[in-house]
């Protein structure tokens, strides 16, 4: 087997490993299709359906060109559920991307259990909501209430977001993370050209977290 066909024994190695708790999928960038999946989250998810939104970014934003993986990001599957997600990128020889290999793994249940130990730890103590964590989004387009997070999120540095420095960055893309900002479309991008930095150093921070 030569090409993305030799990946197929890797896939069906990597879903018998981590079990029914994660689905591996195996992209032919040519086709722009599966062409192989295990595990699938979405029964509707087959061999020939197209490459997600998530994975195409990645090839537009030709990311595979410095990267050889983006590990860590965050997603949602078909049913909601919270996933951990990792893309590895398949090259030939001449550099030229063929295929992507991706894993997506549920954490809700860690998610939880995380909560748990954290109140075992600290103690429980009345939740006390914080103004800056609700907006009245009814009134706010997508990008509007993703920027406004954003600059929210950086009043709470007293220095130009382009000043900050590397720990302040990983505190202030922890704080966007938990509030689920890195979910929304265009958010990575917005907050590179913010901090004047590459989208890529941004997914570096996110495998950080």
């Amino acid at each position: 087997m030569s090409g993305i066909e030799s990946y197929f024994p890797m896939v069906k190695f990597f879903s018998q490993f981590v079990g029914n708790d994660a689905e591996v999928i195996l992209y032919d960038t040519y086709k722009m299709e599966i062409v192989l999946i295990e595990n699938a989250f979405n029964p509707e998810t087959v061999v020939g359906s197209p490459i997600p939104d998530m994975e195409k970014r990645f090839i537009e934003r030709e990311l595979y060109v410095q990267e050889e993986s983006i590990v860590n990001y965050r997603a949602f599957s078909h049913a909601r559920n919270k996933l951990r997600s990792a893309t590895h990128f398949i090259k030939n020889d001449n550099g030229q991307l063929i295929g992507m290999l991706t894993i997506n793994y549920k954490v809700d249940e860690l998610i939880e259990l995380r909560g748990l130990l954290n109140r075992l730890i600290s103690g429980s103590e009345p939740f006390q909501y914080k103004t800056d964590h609700f907006y009245e989004s009814y009134n706010l387009s997508f990008e509007d209430l993703m920027t406004k997070t954003i600059q929210e999120a950086l009043k709470n540095f007293n220095v130009p977001p382009e000043r900050l420095s590397h720990e302040e960055k990983l505190e202030l893309i922890r704080v966007l993370d938990e509030k689920g900002i890195f979910l929304m479309k265009g958010s990575i991008s917005e907050l590179a050209k913010i901090l004047q930095t590459s989208e890529t150093s941004i997914y570096r921070y996110i495998s950080k977290l």
